[in-house]
């Protein structure tokens, strides 16, 4: 808000305009018709010009009001809008591992509107309304002080309706949210999970548990309009019996001859002025509530720190990177797990040179890859590159010099060009086709209808594993990084695709530091050397030649594989 408040000077001293303005009228209402019952036509006359210069005042300090407040929320949303997209994308994995897609989609889709509401029509409502009941109750105290009292009686039942009715929205509308964020999180996984849904025909029984979560909303929302329906009343209720009261009462005094006719219309249009305020009490707290409830849920997201971030003594001076890599003593326990993931594990890559992990499933071994590009930290230890402490390192600086294929590939509804490019946007054409011909885009029996102007769908639903694989494959190599990561990059590539894809990537293997990640010995034993790990520990470690000769896990491991490619051939 402080970026604005030049504007939200402009557009509350419009409102003061406009309530000044509104609380003249009727004032000059009342002058008018005394001058009339006095046969001063002439004043009459002067009076309803005067009254149609200070209706068009109004009306346009009223428009400016509008147009520069709610404008002014708009943009804060937008504001909003950003910051909360770029916070998202610092956080760690442990926020997305305690907040869902369709939770966080609906913060920042409906819970945003509501802030900009509260920010918007909330804040305009609340100081027009403090505006306007200042100022008619100024002007009323000043003509007569016992009519004045009889309009306020009724308010200390108003405040309580107000405060009773504020807790109860502020509480209901928070359940509405949550539900909402259910509805949008069962849509989400539907979606994302349409095939397997088909594939184990839980179509109709996906429907009926998102038809039980849509019903869980509409109670939740109808138990909002159930409190309303009772507060809206009880507000008209007690304006109207306040209006009676005045009217009789006022009316006596005019025939006593205590108070002029003109007098008794003023009170009577402030009166009806006073209506918004009091009914508009209730258009306020209900903004309120459901924007403080909305912006509690949104600074649920704001105050989360990632864990994963610079420690302050980050800086690019740090010396320029180079490809060696260090684990020095690495142990990592996920929350929860009972077990390290990782325990006390001490390897290191000479830059230019190449490390495998292989293990069985489980052994840790994508565990140590995710270190590097820092995706979480180790529990304890140190991970080095270029012999400094990574967390020493400027986050953004350090995954430009990695290039990571996760286990996972994912691709965006883009060509695959374009997903190529998602490291390097403005990278030239040729490079990019020489990225994908390393990755065996190019040349293959893919048969890309468009080339790799080929629109992939969504999430790369119109390609097949293998074909996801490679595009990332090229998406890293593109890059052109110091150190290259694969995990198990290679693992839905046919035998024959992998081993002319590794073919291609061992030329440029020598250029740079390479952690293979992978299950299969046959992709191992194109590192310069091995590390075999079982349970979180590095159980043996040096070249293919060497670990077979000794016997270990490695050596069975290869004995097994070369079983199973034998019985695949025959």
């Amino acid at each position: 808000m402080l970026r604005y408040r030049w504007r939200y000077s402009a557009g509350l001293t419009a409102l003061l305009f406009r309530g000044a303005l509104a609380t003249a009228l009727p004032y000059l209402l009342g002058l008018s018709i005394d001058a009339l019952a006095e046969g001063e036509t002439s004043a009459a006359q002067r009076l309803a010009v005067l009254i149609l210069v200070v209706a068009a005042g109004k009306g346009v300090a009223q428009y400016a009001m509008r147009w520069i407040l709610i404008t002014i929320s708009r943009d804060i949303e937008y504001d909003l809008r950003n910051d909360l997209t770029a916070h998202l994308v610092r956080l760690d994995r442990r926020f997305y591992e305690r907040y869902r897609t369709g939770d966080l989609m609906a913060r920042s889709a409906n819970d945003l509107a509501q802030v900009r509401s509260l920010l918007g029509p909330g804040l305009m409502y609340t100081a027009e309304i403090s505006v306007v009941f200042v100022a008619v109750v100024s002007v009323m105290a000043w003509t007569d002080g016992l009519l004045t009292l009889l309009v306020f009686a009724p308010m200390p039942l108003i405040s309580l309706a107000v405060g009773h009715f504020g807790r109860r929205t502020h509480a209901q509308f928070q359940l509405v949210q949550e539900r909402f964020s259910g509805i949008s999180t069962r849509v989400q996984e539907h979606l994302a999970g349409l095939r397997m849904l088909r594939a184990y025909d839980q179509g109709a029984q996906e429907v009926d548990r998102f038809d039980s979560a849509n019903g869980e909303y509409m109670e939740a929302s109808l138990g909002l309009v159930r409190i309303w329906r009772t507060f809206y009343p009880a507000l008209e209720f007690l304006v109207g019996f306040t209006g009676i009261a005045v009217l009789g009462f006022g009316g006596w005094r005019v025939i006593q001859g205590e108070i002029t006719l003109g007098t008794f219309t003023m009170f009577l249009s402030f009166l009806a002025m006073l209506t918004w305020p009091m009914v508009g009490m209730g258009v306020v707290v209900n903004i309120t509530q459901r924007g403080v409830a909305s912006l509690g849920r949104l600074n649920d997201l704001f105050n989360y720190r990632s864990r994963i971030a610079d420690d302050g003594r980050a800086s690019p001076e740090d010396g320029p990177l180079s490809g060696e890599i260090e684990w020095r003593k690495v142990s990592v326990q996920y929350p929860g797990a009972s077990a390290s993931a990782v325990q006390e594990v001490s390897l290191r890559i000479p830059a230019g040179q190449s490390l495998a992990l292989i293990g069985p499933v489980g052994s840790g071994k994508s565990t140590l890859a995710s270190l590097l590009p820092r995706l979480h930290d180790p529990s304890q230890g140190q991970v080095l590159v270029g012999g400094v402490d990574i967390r020493r390192l400027p986050v953004s600086a350090l995954r430009r010099y990695i290039g990571y294929v996760p286990q996972e590939s994912f691709l965006f509804s883009r060509t695959i060009a374009r997903n190529i490019r998602l490291g390097v946007p403005e990278a030239p054409d040729q490079d990019v086709h020489i990225a994908a011909t390393t990755a065996m885009l190019e040349g293959g029996d893919d048969g890309f209808p468009d080339g790799l102007e080929t629109m992939v769908g969504e999430r790369g639903i119109t390609l097949s594993g293998g074909q996801k694989q490679r595009v990332a494959i090229a998406r890293a190599l593109l890059k052109n990084p110091g150190i290259l990561v694969l995990d198990d990059a290679t693992a839905s590539v046919d035998a024959k695709t992998e081993h002319e894809l590794w073919k291609g990537l061992r030329q440029g293997m020598h250029q740079r530091t390479v952690l293979i990640v992978t299950h299969r010995v046959s992709s191992a034993r194109l590192a310069d050397r091995i590390a075999v790990l079982d349970a979180g520990r590095v159980v043996d470690l040096g070249t293919h030649a060497e670990l077979l000769d000794r016997g270990g896990l490695y050596a069975r491991m290869h004995r097994r594989q070369r079983i199973e490619e034998e019985l695949e051939r025959q």
